[in-house]
């Protein structure tokens, strides 16, 4: 696909720089929901469960049921913003909307268990729709390498941010005797804390200059414009380089849903397998953060030195390593060795196959495009937890699903041989 017109792309410095500080603000956010988040829902609000259930699966049900609106929401503000040409007001939108969850959780007392679940899903849901009109936003202000470099320095900043959140909310957390507060006023606080640094670094985006649309025509209606959009993927005509994208964007969504996966199970073998504390879990997940920063900008040189298909190969040959390596994981010590090389690969493929989409998103459909990824991340994994469960049940071997993600993988990787 050629690059987008010169007058749709703004590239200035500015624009950049806020840009990339989306990734740093809303990290703090995924960083705080895997470690303090579930902490707090699983051992305060719901030490012993509750109707009739465990608190991992009341959390995991939470979770799923977050997962779901994002992806009946995410097509339809996205296709609403391509229309509206608002991809920067519907971020702002949804990054208030996340954040308002997150305040909304840090007011709440545990006792209020309905409302805390609903808080934790608004925040989640919020912030999957951000990760959309981050993603619409990227082929604005670059185009070819470019994008791959610039997504790269975006997850990079989005580690650093994330790690250096997490260490403030938890020095908030260990603080709390002479904050004058109780465990859970603690953790409340670190909430309205990490809320406040989503909201401080995502302000300059929201007054930066993105550049504007191409002037594409567009459908009379969102549903409308998801339903052409859609059927363009399967037309020969209408198709970007001959099914390259379809391929592209498929490839993106069975490799991101099962990378998705893949981390929920190594956080729940922490939890469950070795019963690591708060502090042990804050430390594994710092140094996923602190070795992922460099992977990141690592893979985005070689993608830009060698090319975005071999540096996504060698990505996802990395991961399918490293799920086998998982196998022989018999000790807290191993599964620290294990991050290490999860880490040098967890942000790489992200941001490429980002900028991967980016890159072919057919123009004036960028909204939609990262909605449909959005949504299609979502079901793969979906499938790829209800296989990983399914052959743990069949099997009585917990290690037996990773066959499944594995196989999951190297599907992605054979559609993504259409990269360019």
């Amino acid at each position: 696909m050629p690059p987008a017109p010169h007058s749709t792309i703004h590239g200035d410095r500015a624009a950049r720089l806020a840009w990339i500080l989306l990734d740093w603000a809303a990290s703090a956010f995924s960083t705080v929901l895997i470690t303090l988040v579930v902490a707090y829902v699983e051992r305060v609000a719901f030490p012993h469960g509750a109707w009739g259930m465990e608190a991992g699966v009341v959390w995991a049900w939470t979770l799923a049921a977050a997962m779901l609106v994002s992806a009946v929401l995410a097509p339809w503000a996205a296709a609403w913003a391509d229309r509206r040409d608002a991809h920067q007001r519907a971020l702002v939108a949804a990054t208030i909307f996340a954040i308002g969850g997150l305040l909304a959780l840090a007011s709440t007392p545990p006792t209020a268990r309905v409302a805390v679940l609903a808080s934790v899903a608004t925040a989640c849901v919020g912030f999957d729709i951000v990760q959309v009109f981050t993603g619409s936003l990227l082929p604005r202000i670059a185009d070819g390498r470019d994008l791959d470099r610039l997504s790269a320095q975006g997850f990079a900043a989005g580690y650093a941010g994330g790690a250096v959140a997490l260490v403030a909310a938890t020095a908030l957390v260990t603080a709390h005797d002479r904050l004058g507060l109780d465990v859970a006023g603690g953790l409340r606080l670190a909430f309205a804390f990490t809320a406040a640094w989503w909201l401080l670094f995502s302000i300059p985006a929201a007054v930066a200059r993105f550049g504007g649309g191409d002037g594409a025509r567009h459908a009379a209606d969102a549903g409308t414009e998801i339903l052409d959009f859609a059927r363009s993927l399967w037309s020969a005509g209408a198709s970007v380089a001959d099914g390259r994208f379809t391929a592209v964007l498929l490839g993106s969504m069975i490799a991101l849903g099962g990378i998705q996966t893949a981390i929920s199970q190594f956080t729940s073998l922490a939890l469950q397998r070795f019963d690591l504390d708060g502090p042990a879990l804050v430390r594994l997940v710092l140094l996923v953060q602190a070795v992922a920063l460099p992977g990141a900008l690592a893979v985005g040189w070689l993608a830009t030195r060698f090319g975005r298909r071999p540096a996504t190969a060698a990505c996802l040959a990395g991961w399918i390593g490293v799920l086998a390596l998982s196998w022989f994981v018999r000790s807290p010590m191993d599964l620290y060795g294990l991050a290490v090389p999860l880490a040098l690969v967890l942000g790489g493929v992200q941001s490429l196959l980002r900028a991967a989409v980016a890159d072919l998103a057919p123009d004036g459909r960028s909204g939609v495009t990262f909605g449909l990824l959005q949504v299609g991340t979502k079901l793969a994994g979906f499938v790829a937890s209800l296989a990983f469960g399914a052959l743990h049940l069949a099997t009585g071997v917990p290690e037996a699903g990773l066959m499944a993600l594995i196989a999951q993988l190297a599907a992605a990787w054979w559609l993504l041989r259409r990269m360019a």
